[in-house]
């Protein structure tokens, strides 16, 4: 008898293990990275860079920019590329996706040297999808044009000569929590509870008898102003892309805001750092650049609007712990406001 109890408790204790492995094995695959890593490269930046921008040319994906990203002390390369799949936006225009929803259409690529290798990874789509898809009427549809993207992403990046990695990076949450995002955890106060749609402040209105063009030229000149102004938190706009007549997308960013992200992250990932790792916050190169979304609103209106940077670091840099967001509370603010006087034409004065 006690023999048949003890191989019944193994075939219960073996079937426990088959469903606690089941649970965690969906829990994962209902988890999702800010970012992802793609693949570690076997040549060295240059070698990677130029293999990458050779597959991307023979690619449909359209290219609208890059950045190097500075990194103190130059201690480690870093760049991003930032991307659109033509698929993808004629799906989402076809879907009739919001226009301040228009970010998730934007797709980056990282591109950094960390742990003695040149990694590539990007901005997750299956996450961003998540948070910009919340509330469409079509959601199904744009989720799915979201992952067909991410795919014919990750196969460009494939081309590049490499070990295939597939691992999700930090900060990493359920699918449920990017829907309707607000920050996290205490830090949600920090944010004031708001998701992407809240967090997207307009900095300077305009008449809509006004061209997406011009407004475009006209943001390009200021930022080139304020960068002549101050090298150092000027602007430079470093990608560009005009959806339709209506609905445009510009990438910007500075010294001041590239140190702070890589310092900040950095700082905090105690257990990452290594001698050939002195910044293991360049591994999220892909949250970069900032962005400006420029749409007409209900009003009829340009908006050029930004998103909240408390809202966008909590999205992009969470793993860095609460105790950074709260000893570097100013700075979201500081580049929020940087932002809004390049916008309005005020900085460069």
């Amino acid at each position: 008898m006690r023999h048949i109890f003890w191989k019944s408790g193994m075939v219960f204790s073996a079937v426990l293990a088959l469903v606690v492995f089941l649970a965690s094995s969906a829990m994962a695959k209902d988890e999702y990275g800010s970012f992802q890593k793609v693949l570690e490269a076997d040549g060295s930046f240059a070698e990677a860079t130029a293999d990458l921008e050779k597959s991307l040319a023979g690619s449909k994906l359209e290219l609208i920019g890059k950045m190097d990203i500075t990194v103190p002390d130059n201690a480690q390369k870093c760049r991003t590329y930032v991307l659109t799949s033509p698929a993808f936006n004629q799906a989402a225009l076809d879907n009739n996706l919001s226009s301040d929803a228009i970010s998730a259409l934007i797709m980056r690529i990282g591109v950094y040297e960390g742990d003695g290798k040149v990694n590539i990874n990007i901005a997750n789509p299956d996450a961003l999808a998540n948070v910009y898809f919340e509330g469409e009427k079509s959601r199904d549809a744009l989720m799915s044009a979201a992952t067909a993207a991410k795919n014919e992403l990750i196969q460009v990046i494939q081309a590049v000569p490499g070990k295939v990695v597939n691992k999700q990076q930090e900060p990493v949450r359920g699918a449920s929590k990017y829907r309707g995002y607000n920050g996290d955890g205490p830090a949600k106060m920090m944010a004031k509870w708001r998701d992407f749609r809240e967090s997207l402040l307009t900095a300077k209105e305009m008449e809509g008898t006004a061209s997406l063009d011009s407004i475009m030229d006209e943001l390009k000149n200021n930022a080139s102003k304020s960068l002549q102004s101050d090298p150092e938190k000027g602007w430079k706009v470093v990608a560009v892309k005009k959806f339709n007549d209506k609905i445009g997308w510009m990438g910007i960013t500075n010294t001041y805001t590239e140190l702070k992200c890589v310092n900040i992250n950095s700082d905090f990932r105690f257990g990452d750092k290594k001698d050939n790792n002195k910044y293991p916050g360049v591994d999220h190169a892909p949250a970069l650049p900032l962005e400006l979304v420029i749409y007409q609103g209900k009003n009829g209106k340009w908006q050029i609007a930004q998103y909240g940077e408390m809202w966008r670091m909590q999205l992009y840099f969470w793993d860095s712990g609460y105790a950074a967001f709260a000893k570097n509370t100013l700075i979201p603010s500081i580049i929020f406001s940087d932002v809004e006087n390049m916008v309005t034409g005020k900085s460069g004065k």
